[in-house]
């Protein structure tokens, strides 16, 4: 299948490569011609394009890989204040690639900015540096607020971290157990691993929820099938059969 990419807008352009990558009644899934598009925006100037090609040059999907050129095009669109390439280049510069030399006070300006544009995953990433002291002073009231505002944007891990303290924490009253646990299944229901973990052991304790053997269970194998160990003891310690 051939497009008129001269023709097309740069958010036609980007839609086709969502397209492209999913794959839909109307065509097969093409990586390869998803990447083309991404580069045909991304060169036309746009920022969530030249964010998106540069994805495709990290993973060298549809295109070969090229961590330096990926750099580049996130420095591009963070230039633009393009939160998601600002948040990307904060992970560059905390390990060290893609172009960034390794520099955690970088990193964390890098976090700091995206989550001043309201983007959960750096607000997560900074709850990440303050709980640790990486980058930044050690803060532990900093590093709950930051995972808070990434929990309450309904970011998955940080649903899941924030629920664990909510529900697991013995200072806890019963009306934060159940909101912990509310916290928690949204984390388990968007795929969330840790978050599958969590729930299965809300069910089993009835912490948040009431107690659920046979709930705990579902939750626990999904977590076992994507290769929990602990889940799929606790699978046996339940009577049911593992999956490993």
């Amino acid at each position: 299948m051939k497009f008129d990419y001269e023709n097309m807008s740069n958010e036609e352009i980007i839609e086709l490569v969502d397209a492209l990558l999913a794959g839909t009644d109307e065509m097969e899934r093409d990586p390869a011609e998803a990447a083309k598009a991404a580069k045909i925006a991304a060169d036309r100037g746009d920022a969530k394009a030249q964010f998106s090609y540069g994805c495709f040059l990290l993973n060298g999907e549809g295109v070969e890989k090229d961590d330096a050129a990926a750099g580049d095009y996130w420095r591009r669109s963070a230039a633009q204040g393009y939160a998601q390439s600002v948040n990307r280049l904060g992970i560059c510069a905390l390990h060290g690639i893609c172009g960034e030399k390794k520099d955690p006070v970088k990193a964390a300006e890098f976090f700091m900015s995206a989550a001043d544009a309201g983007l959960p995953d750096a607000m997560f990433n900074m709850c990440m540096l303050y709980d640790s002291g990486t980058g930044v002073e050690r803060n532990a009231e900093k590093a709950y607020s930051y995972m808070k505002m990434a929990a309450d944007r309904k970011l998955p891990a940080a649903c899941a971290l924030f629920g664990m303290k909510m529900a697991f924490e013995s200072a806890s009253s019963q009306e934060d157990k159940e909101k912990g646990a509310e916290y928690i299944l949204f984390a388990a229901q968007a795929g969330n691993h840790e978050g599958e973990m969590l729930y299965a052991m809300c069910c089993e304790k009835g912490i948040g929820v009431e107690k659920d053997l046979a709930e705990a269970a579902g939750w626990y194998r999904k977590a076992a099938k994507a290769g929990s160990l602990p889940a799929n003891d606790a699978l046996k310690r339940l009577g049911f059969p593992g999956v490993m």
